[in-house]
């Protein structure tokens, strides 16, 4: 449609009508909108901005709180761990202590059973006048009298059953005769022996 506007030049701008095709510029961009939009936008950024400051503020300060909490924990259990610490040391002590008695224990050769069996296997005729017993081994010194002149057989038959005796020579590497030596007392010879025995290296 064509219109033509018949009002005088002076009044063309006072009457309010525009030309079409600028009232259509106009009708799509109102002044001021992009300027809106852009402040709109601004304004929502600045609000997650702020949302999430404040939200990390708090996350912080609950994980120092609890972080406050746990080192009061910590302070209140010390003493109790002090007194843990120390016990640990005295069992472990004890332990230790413990082990070297039971290793001595395990080491130790027992004497009584193998005195024993020195007077069960001990022959008629023969005493012993010393036994002497270390950290290496026992010395035995003894004596043997015989009316049919048989010494030396009294002293081989008692150290034959003391190496078949397996409580009294279980420990003992070699029981052996060191010394045989003849005397006059009485009328009567007498032998004097020395027998010796090493005890086994105990590891």
């Amino acid at each position: 449609m064509i219109r033509i506007n018949l009002l005088p030049e002076e009044l063309k701008g006072r009457a309010g009508i525009r030309n079409p095709e600028e009232g259509g510029a106009a009708e799509k961009t109102t002044p001021g909108a992009r300027e809106k939009v852009i402040i709109y936008s601004l304004g929502a950024v600045l609000a997650l901005f702020i949302a999430g400051h404040l939200y990390l503020s708090a996350a912080a300060f609950s994980k120092n709180r609890q972080l406050v909490l746990l080192n009061r924990k910590w302070l209140g259990l010390a003493p109790q761990k002090k007194e843990l610490d120390a016990f640990n040391r005295k069992f472990s002590s004890a332990s230790q202590g413990s082990a070297f008695l039971s290793e001595l224990v395990r080491k130790r050769v027992l004497w009584a059973p193998k005195l024993n069996s020195l007077s069960l296997d001990l022959p008629s005729g023969v005493w012993f006048n010393d036994i002497l017993v270390d950290e290496k081994g026992m010395v035995i010194q003894g004596s043997v009298v015989s009316l049919r002149k048989e010494e030396l057989g009294l002293i081989n038959k008692l150290l034959d059953s003391l190496k078949a005796d397996r409580g009294f020579s279980s420990d003992f590497t070699v029981l052996e005769l060191n010394n045989v030596q003849k005397r006059s007392f009485g009328g009567y010879d007498i032998a004097d022996f020395t027998v010796t025995g090493s005890l086994k290296a105990r590891g």
